[in-house]
């Protein structure tokens, strides 16, 4: 009788793991994400797709990488997000630095190399971004200048007033740049090749996706702008090419992460488990070709093994106070 009433009080006891009691089921799940409406657009269908009955509770909330981090941190003491998904890996440093994430390891996480995860898993990156040069043929014929193939080459002379890049103290592309040349170079030799690069430059823009543009319409010859801007563009019919420079491609990536406190944690963990599987990674390759931390999903376009990536530490990258430090200084030598 003993050994009966053990086996049923133990029968009890494992009934909340299999089946938790109907008034802890999660009915929502909200992402905050910094993704494009336009990829967003494919993005989500496919997850609708996947997790229909997750899908059908879900929403999201898209912003700029500044402002989505900004308003995770004004909400920590209530979580309205229960997952930030596609936010640059130095934003999402500072999130998990000033305690705004927590960790959690996606079910096929180990599909993607440890250069792509935060060594503690609080996020795990999924889109690539590469930084390149936009180069305007038709602007390139008419002045008769052999396009840029590296670094080196962005500073000769002939090209001076021909190059447009963007403000590292307003767009992630300028300071993913600056931290690149700065891992490449070391911090002396980068300043040097800045105050080269800055007598070359026409225009300083704002937004990150302002030089790409510009290169697409003719307004600059040569534009320093994310790759995969300017692929579209090129698409579209503007008569741009990207060029990889073969000195060291910066690169960063967007990543997915928990928020600490989410309300909805297991329905978030469904969704990031989603988020790193093939069929998401697929989704993500339609807009992003190369662009992805999965090699086991079939890309468009060259091979990111085949790119020189400059070998940055991102977690050093992410820290606020290495940006603030980096940032300030551009500011005081070449803010006009």
């Amino acid at each position: 009788m003993r050994r009966l009433l053990l086996l049923l009080l133990a029968g009890v006891l494992a009934l909340p793991l299999a089946a938790p009691p109907a008034d802890t089921a999660e009915d929502r799940l909200v992402v905050y994400t910094a993704y494009e409406e336009n990829e967003l657009k494919t993005f989500w269908e496919q997850f609708k797709k996947d997790l229909p009955d997750l899908a059908a509770n879900a929403s999201y909330i898209r912003g700029s990488t500044g402002p989505t981090i900004a308003r995770l941190e004004a909400e920590k003491a209530n979580p309205q997000a229960d997952v930030v998904w596609g936010v640059f890996n130095d934003y999402m440093t500072g999130a998990a630095s000033k305690g705004l994430l927590e960790p959690y390891a996606a079910r096929e996480a180990s599909a993607i190399p440890a250069r792509f995860k935060h060594p503690d898993n609080m996020w795990q990156g999924v889109t690539l971004l590469t930084v390149a040069f936009a180069v305007n043929q038709k602007k390139m014929a008419e002045l008769k200048l052999p396009p840029p193939r590296s670094w080196a080459d962005l500073i000769d002379p002939k090209y001076k007033g021909h190059v447009v890049m963007s403000n590292p103290s307003t767009s992630g592309t300028a300071y993913l740049l600056l931290a690149s040349h700065a891992a490449r170079l070391g911090e002396d030799r980068m300043w040097q090749y800045y105050d080269a690069l800055d007598k070359n430059l026409s225009q300083v823009t704002k937004s990150g996706g302002a030089p790409g543009r510009m290169a697409a319409s003719g307004e600059t010859p040569i534009g320093v702008a994310l790759a995969y801007e300017v692929e579209v563009a090129k698409k579209q019919g503007a008569p741009i090419d990207v060029i990889w420079p073969s000195d060291g491609v910066p690169w960063t990536f967007e990543a997915n992460g928990l928020v600490k406190g989410a309300k909805n944690p297991q329905n978030a963990r469904r969704f990031l488990d989603w988020a790193v599987a093939k069929s998401a990674m697929a989704s993500y390759a339609e807009w992003r070709g190369t662009g992805i931390t999965r090699s086991d999903v079939p890309v468009s376009g060259p091979k990111i093994t085949e790119m020189k990536l400059i070998d940055l530490d991102f977690v050093k990258a992410g820290d606020p106070q290495y940006k603030e430090r980096l940032v300030k200084r551009w500011q005081e030598k070449y803010s006009k």
